[in-house]
């Protein structure tokens, strides 16, 4: 259990205790009924706790199976975005080799070009 559970729990557990005995012993009782109370509140305080407990022991099972799902999710998500960029890739790939030979293409007219214009110019 984390320090801030502990905490939460000890706070509500003295908050309980203070507030019985609080009322307890402001109300005007023979020392029977009041020991009878006491008892009660002792019982009523045991079942809070352990309902407290219950809750709390659920709590951590569900936060544990929706981070294995996270983690399930995640890992599918990442298999399936690594196979379409592969996808991808391939379904590119003879694009990549025409702009590549489109651009060597270019290129080879702009020497060309750059060749024609060092020429001098015939009146």
């Amino acid at each position: 259990m984390k320090k801030t559970q502990k905490s939460v729990l000890i706070g509500f557990a003295v908050g309980s205790i203070v507030t019985a005995a609080a009322t307890l012993l402001s109300t005007p009782k023979s020392g029977r009924e009041l020991r009878k109370d006491i008892k009660d509140s002792t019982n009523k305080l045991k079942l809070t706790i352990m309902d407290v407990k219950k809750e709390g022991i659920s709590l951590k099972e569900q936060i544990v199976q929706v981070s294995k799902e996270g983690v399930d999710a995640f890992k599918e998500v990442a298999t399936d975005l690594k196979e379409d960029i592969k996808s991808w890739r391939k379904d590119i790939e003879p694009n990549v080799e025409n702009i590549k030979e489109d651009m060597d293409t270019i290129q080879e007219s702009v020497s060309e070009l750059q060749e024609e214009s060092k020429k001098p110019v015939k009146k």
